[in-house]
């Protein structure tokens, strides 16, 4: 045959042969036979091959297999396996190439006062869970609080938290003429509900609470199990700075809910760096002063904050003064 021929003849032979199978090797625990596969696929839980000589589809456990000894004579394999294997992709961290991409993961930098303290507004909004709702009545008991003034407190916290509102109180909405019209149903009193406690010597010693107060303790509490975040540093600063009978039931929750105290100092710490370096910067000249004002009152509000924990048993008045001065800086009004 000319060489031209052959070599043509060759090339057609070679277009017709199948592609080559990918291979594994599988060995099960406890037994040394090794058996060659064409692989086909896997999950989490098995590897689907076949025998090369045969049709039919055949499916193992991984657990049955000698897991170690796949894994170092099917580097391959193994690695498809630990993609697998691996947690979903939206609970890894995002990778500093993807946040360049994500314009939601890129903070807005701060130029001159204004942006610095709007910024800093935003960043303490973050939703704070507030304290664990355990024995609510010793609590109150032990700093000479009303419960009905602590729910009082706890629910103020919630709408001071929210930036459009006001720590006074909500007007009311006009009642329409029908209404006002109506005569006024006496409400009537509700019965309180008599728990039992033992006492030192083992006797039992009957206790009661208004079921208002168990209705919100029940709904607090369910909230906090469920990870709800209805508070944020700005309801805090709020409420502090009202001080009185308004501010002790929310320095009370405070001083109760370390990782609440941990978000708000971070925030405010991350920002007196941040004001700290701006007032240096000279596109930022025209409003250095108001930056270091307001980096002297996150300075000052981050010394008494820090000051309040379970170690701390009075409210001192530098606290009020001190979330009043910062709040005086930030643009709520």
């Amino acid at each position: 045959m000319h060489p031209v021929r052959f070599l043509v003849a060759a090339l057609l032979c070679l277009t017709c042969l199948p592609a080559l199978a990918e291979t594994v090797q599988l060995r099960k625990a406890g037994n040394a036979t090794v058996v060659t596969f064409e692989y086909i696929t896997q999950d989490e839980t098995t590897i689907m091959v076949k025998l090369a000589d045969k049709d039919a589809l055949i499916s193992y456990k991984w657990e049955d297999l000698d897991q170690d000894w796949v894994k170092k004579n099917n580097p391959k394999i193994w690695a498809e396996r630990e993609l697998l294997m691996a947690p979903p992709s939206e609970d890894k961290k995002m990778s500093k190439k993807d946040a360049e991409v994500d314009p939601f993961a890129v903070e807005m930098t701060a130029v001159d006062y204004k942006t610095l303290v709007k910024n800093c507004t935003i960043a303490l909004q973050e939703g704070l869970k507030g304290m664990p709702i355990e024995k609510i009545e010793i609590v109150c008991k032990e700093f000479q609080l009303e419960e009905a003034l602590f729910w009082t407190g706890y629910e103020d916290l919630k709408k001071a938290s929210k930036i459009a509102s006001k720590t006074e109180a909500i007007a009311k909405v006009e009642t329409p003429m029908e209404e006002k019209e109506k005569p006024e149903k006496t409400a009537k009193p509700r019965k309180t509900v008599a728990t039992a406690a033992k006492t030192k010597g083992g006797e039992t010693k009957a206790s009661s609470r208004n079921p208002d107060n168990l209705e919100k303790e029940t709904a607090a509490k369910k909230d906090f199990a469920e990870d709800a975040k209805p508070f944020n540093a700005i309801g805090y600063l709020r409420m502090l700075a009202e001080g009185g009978t308004k501010g002790k039931p929310v320095w009370m929750m405070l001083r109760r809910s370390s990782e609440d105290r941990k978000i708000i100092l971070t925030a405010m710490r991350k920002y007196e760096t941040i004001a700290g370096e701006l007032a240096e910067k000279p596109e930022a000249k025209a409003s250095k002063g108001e930056i270091l004002v307001f980096k002297k009152a996150l300075g000052i509000a981050i010394e008494s904050i820090e000051k309040v924990s379970r170690d701390t048993s009075t409210l001192e008045a530098r606290l009020q003064s001190d979330c009043r001065t910062l709040l005086n800086q930030l643009p709520l009004r």
